[in-house]
C-alpha cells in the first residue's frame, strides 16, 4: 500500500457546512485530480466496507488493491492515478454515464501491451461496430462475442471452437483430453502452445516405438498395417469366446449339465414381468447355444447383443487370415488365432506409459500422416500474434466503472455531500421502512450484529432493528433504521412493517431489537406522565389478577371443603383495630392540613392556581426535557456507520431539522377532503356534556364567589372547615399507638 503523501502545492478547495459537518465539495475535475493534495484529517470518511452498500460492489473490489474488504484513502488515491494515465481527458468523469468518447481514452498501453484506444478500436470492431465514436459498458459487457470461444482473443490458448475444420478441431479435443489443456478466457478448455509442442513429441515417440518394432519382429505385426484394428476386434471378444469354449467343456465333461445350464439361460430372459431384458443384459448370456465339441458359429445365430462385435472379428481377422467366409470357427482354429496375436500383446504393454497411449496406435498414425501440426501450429500462431483483446477489455471495464462510478464515490467517502442532500440517498443509505405510520428514509444494512450491538447505543439515536424477508426468493437480511419523528408508544418488538430497497423491491420486516432514545423534546415532556399512567395500569392490572386468582382459590377451597364457611371465633374477634384508625387519622389530618396551606398560597392572587400548575408540570417535566436536548445535541450516525464496517472521520450530527427529513409522518394531500361523518363512532349525548358543563361552572362561580365575597376568602373557609372538623370529629385515644411506637423505638 502507498504511502501518503502531501504535495505542498496548494489547491483552492471548496469547504461547505452542513448539519455541523464542515466538509469538502468535489466540483471540478481538478478536485478529483488534486485529491492526493487534501489533507487526510479533512476526509469525512477514511474507510468503507466494500459490501453491503448501495453502490457497485464490483467498483468497490477494483479499487480494495489488497483484497482487505475496505476501501481506504490511499486505494481512492491509487484510483486517482489511474485515471490521470489513462484517460486522454479526464474531465469526462465528472459527467454521468457510462461510456467513453474514444478520444477520451490515453494512448498509454496498459499491461497488457495495448493502449486504451487502440482497445476499445479492436473490441467495436469485433462487435461490427468501427464507425462508433464511444465505447460504452455495454459494449464490454456483451460476452457472447467478446469472450467467445470461436474467437481469436490473443489470449495464446487455442479452444476447439475456434477451429474451422471439423478432423482438426477433433484432435485439438484429443490434445485437451490427453494434456489436460488450459483454462482459454472464454471459459472453455483449450491448449497452448507448450501442450501442443508436448502432444506431438509424445505421439512421435509413440510412431518411432511402433516403427522400431515392427522392423525387429515380423510376428508382432503378422497382418502389417492391419494387425492393430485386428488386435483391437480380437481382444474385444476373446472373453466371450473363451466363455462359450468352457461351457461346451463342461457339457463334455458332464451331459447332465446341460439341463441346469439351459435353465439358467432361460431365466436370463425375461424380467420378472415377463418383458424381454435390453441388449446391455443379453450381452451377458452365452455367445451362442452350447453343445459339447460344438464349433462356434459365425452366421445370425449368434447372440444379438453381440452380432456387431463378431462381425467386425470376422471382417479384420477371420478373413484375412483364412482368405474366405467361414461358417463356423473349431476351439482348435481358436486357440491357434490366439496364438498368433500373443507377441503383438505382449509387445503393447510395453507402449511407452503417458496419456497419448490412450488413442490407440491407428488414431495415433493418422494424426501423424494428415497436416494436422503445420495447421494446427498456424491458428496458434495467430492467437499468439493477436492483440489481446480479452486481457485489455478487462482495463476498459475498469475504465467505464471508474468513468460511471468514481466521482458518485468521492461525493460520499470525501465528503457525505449525497447524505445532506435533499432528496438524495447516501451509499449507505439501503432504501425505505414503513412502519407504525410513517416511513423511515435512513436505514442501514447489518452485517455485523455484535458489533452494531456495541457501537449503536453510542449514537444516541432511536434505532430499530429488523429482520427482513423477500417474498419472491426467501432470502434474508437485517436492517437498522433511525426514527426521528412521530410517537415512539407503539414502537414495540414483534411489530411488522414493510421495507423497499433502492431497487423498489419489498421486503416483510419485524422488529427485533429497539435501541430507545429521545426522538423529540414534545415526545419528553409528556413522557414522565405516560410512564406514570402505565405503571399505574401495570399495578391495577396485576392487584386485579391477583385478587381474581384469589376469589378463584376461595372458591375452590369452598367447593372442596364446605366445613371451612363454619365461623370460627378467632374470626369474630378484631375486625376493626383501634390502632390503625388513629393512625389513619393522622395520616389524613396531616395531608389535609399540607393541602390547606397549599390552598392558602395559591389562592391569595387571582392568577397564582395558575403559575402553580405550570410549575408544578415543570418540576415534572423539566428533567426529561433538559435529558432529551442534550440527547438530541449528541445524535450522530459516526458508530452505527462504523459498526457497519466504515471508518468515519468526523461527527455525522442529526439535526432536528435533518432528522424532521429523514422519518416523514402522514399527511393528506392540500387537495384532498375530509368526510367526517363516522358511522362507528362512539354516540356522545349531549344531555350528558351540558350537565357536565353546568357543574364546571357553578363550581367556578361558586368558587370565585367564596374568595371575593367572603371574608378571608377561600383560606378562612377552610380554616372554617377544619375546625369544624376538629370540633365534631369523634375522639380516639391515641396512647395506645403513641405507647407502641415509643416501645418500638425503644427495642431498636
Amino acid at each position: 500500500m502507498r504511502k501518503i503523501i502531501q504535495d505542498k502545492t496548494e489547491h483552492e478547495w471548496h469547504y461547505i457546512q452542513k448539519g455541523g459537518l464542515i466538509q469538502v465539495q468535489i466540483n471540478t475535475i481538478e478536485d478529483v485530480l488534486n485529491i492526493d493534495k487534501l489533507d487526510p484529517k479533512n476526509w469525512t470518511a477514511l474507510a468503507c466496507p466494500v459490501k453491503g452498500l448501495e453502490f457497485s460492489e464490483e467498483t468497490l473490489s477494483l479499487l480494495d488493491t489488497d483484497k482487505n474488504g475496505r476501501v481506504r484513502i490511499p486505494e481512492i488515491i491509487e484510483g486517482v492515478e489511474y485515471i490521470k494515465k489513462y484517460f486522454a481527458k479526464p474531465e469526462v468523469i465528472m459527467e454521468a454515464g457510462d461510456s467513453i468518447p474514444l478520444d477520451a481514452l490515453g494512448h498509454t498501453p496498459f499491461a497488457c501491451g495495448h493502449s486504451p484506444a487502440d482497445s476499445a478500436k479492436s473490441v467495436l470492431e469485433i462487435l461490427g461496430k468501427a464507425d462508433a465514436t464511444e465505447i460504452s459498458l455495454a459494449d464490454i459487457c456483451v460476452n457472447e462475442k467478446l469472450f467467445s470461444p470461436g474467437i481469436v482473443n490473443g489470449d495464446g490458448i487455442l479452444p476447439a471452437e475456434c477451429v474451422k475444420e471439423e478432423y482438426l478441431a477433433e484432435i485439438v479435443k484429443k490434445m485437451i483430453e490427453t494434456t489436460g489443456g488450459s483454462n482459454d478466457i472464454s471459459g472453455v478448455k483449450g491448449v497452448n502452445r507448450e501442450q501442443f509442442n508436448s502432444f506431438f513429441e509424445q505421439i512421435q515417440q509413440v510412431k518411432e516405438w511402433r516403427e522400431d518394432a515392427a522392423k525387429d519382429d515380423s510376428k508382432i505385426f503378422f497382418l502389417k498395417e492391419n494387425t492393430d484394428s485386428a488386435a483391437a476386434a480380437f481382444v474385444k471378444v476373446r472373453d466371450k469366446i473363451n466363455d462359450y469354449y468352457l461351457r461346451c467343456s463342461l457339457l463334455k465333461f458332464d451331459k447332465d449339465a446341460e439341463e441346469i445350464l439351459q435353465k439358467q439361460i432361460e431365466s436370463k430372459f425375461v424380467d420378472e414381468n415377463g418383458n424381454l431384458l435390453p441388449l446391455e443384459v443379453l450381452a451377458n448370456l452365452p455367445l451362442a447355444t452350447c453343445q459339447a465339441e460344438k464349433p462356434l458359429p459365425l452366421d445370425n445365430t449368434i447372440n444379438p447383443a453381440w452380432q456387431e462385435d463378431i462381425n467386425n472379428f470376422k471382417k479384420n481377422v477371420i478373413f484375412p487370415l483364412f482368405k474366405k467366409e467361414i461358417a463356423s470357427l473349431s476351439e482348435e482354429n481358436w486357440r491357434k488365432l490366439a496364438g498368433l496375436f500373443e507377441p503383438y500383446l505382449n509387445w503393447s504393454k510395453s507402449m511407452p506409459e503417458s496419456p497419448i497411449s490412450s488413442l490407440g496406435l491407428d488414431k495415433i498414425t493418422e494424426i501423424l500422416n494428415s497436416d494436422a501440426k503445420e495447421k494446427l501450429s498456424a491458428y496458434l500462431d495467430e492467437e499468439e500474434k493477436h492483440p489481446p483483446i480479452a486481457l485489455a477489455t478487462i482495463e476498459l471495464k475498469k475504465m467505464l466503472l471508474f468513468r460511471r462510478d468514481f466521482v458518485e464515490l468521492l461525493r460520499n467517502f470525501v465528503s457525505f455531500e449525497k447524505f445532506y442532500a435533499l432528496n438524495e440517498s447516501a451509499i449507505f443509505q439501503c432504501g425505505t421502512l414503513f412502519i407504525d405510520g410513517r416511513s423511515c428514509d435512513l436505514c442501514f444494512k447489518v452485517l455485523d450484529s455484535a458489533k452494531h450491538g456495541t457501537m449503536a447505543a453510542l449514537s444516541q439515536c432511536f434505532l430499530i432493528y429488523c429482520d427482513c424477508t423477500k417474498q419472491e426468493t426467501g432470502e434474508k437480511m437485517q436492517i437498522a433504521a433511525l426514527i426521528s419523528a412521530g410517537n415512539t408508544d407503539n414502537i414495540i418488538i414483534g411489530r411488522n412493517g414493510v421495507f423497499y430497497d433502492r431497487d423498489g423491491v419489498d421486503w416483510d420486516a419485524t422488529i427485533v431489537k429497539i435501541i430507545e432514545n429521545p426522538v423529540s423534546i414534545r415526545q419528553a415532556f409528556w413522557s414522565p406522565y405516560k410512564k406514570l399512567l402505565r405503571l399505574i395500569q401495570e399495578r391495577i392490572a396485576k392487584r386485579a389478577a391477583e385478587a381474581e386468582n384469589q376469589v378463584a382459590s376461595k372458591m375452590s377451597e369452598t367447593i372442596n371443603h364446605p366445613s371451612s364457611l363454619t365461623p370460627t371465633d378467632k374470626s369474630k374477634k378484631n375486625l376493626f383495630d383501634v390502632g390503625t384508625i388513629a393512625a389513619l387519622g393522622v395520616a389524613i389530618s396531616g395531608f389535609a392540613t399540607v393541602i390547606g396551606s397549599v390552598i392558602g398560597i395559591i389562592t391569595q392572587k387571582w392568577y397564582m392556581p395558575f403559575l402553580f400548575l405550570i410549575g408544578l408540570m415543570l418540576i415534572i417535566s423539566l428533567p426529561s426535557m433538559i435529558l432529551a436536548w442534550l440527547k438530541l445535541r449528541q445524535r450522530n450516525i459516526a458508530p452505527v456507520l462504523d459498526a457497519s464496517g466504515w471508518a468515519v472521520n468526523g461527527n455525522v450530527k442529526i439535526t432536528t431539522k435533518l432528522g424532521a427529513s429523514l422519518t416523514h409522518l402522514p399527511k393528506r394531500p392540500a387537495t384532498a377532503f375530509l368526510t367526517s361523518i363516522d358511522p362507528f363512532a362512539e354516540k356522545k349525548s349531549p344531555v350528558k356534556r351540558i350537565i357536565i358543563w353546568t357543574i364546571v361552572i357553578l363550581l367556578i362561580a361558586l368558587l370565585v364567589f367564596l374568595q371575593f365575597k367572603v371574608e378571608g376568602g377561600l383560606p378562612a373557609i377552610w380554616k372554617s372547615i377544619k375546625s369544624w372538623f376538629s370540633v365534631h370529629s369523634p375522639k380516639i385515644d391515641t396512647s395506645p399507638l403513641q405507647q407502641s411506637l415509643e416501645s418500638l423505638g425503644t427495642t431498636n
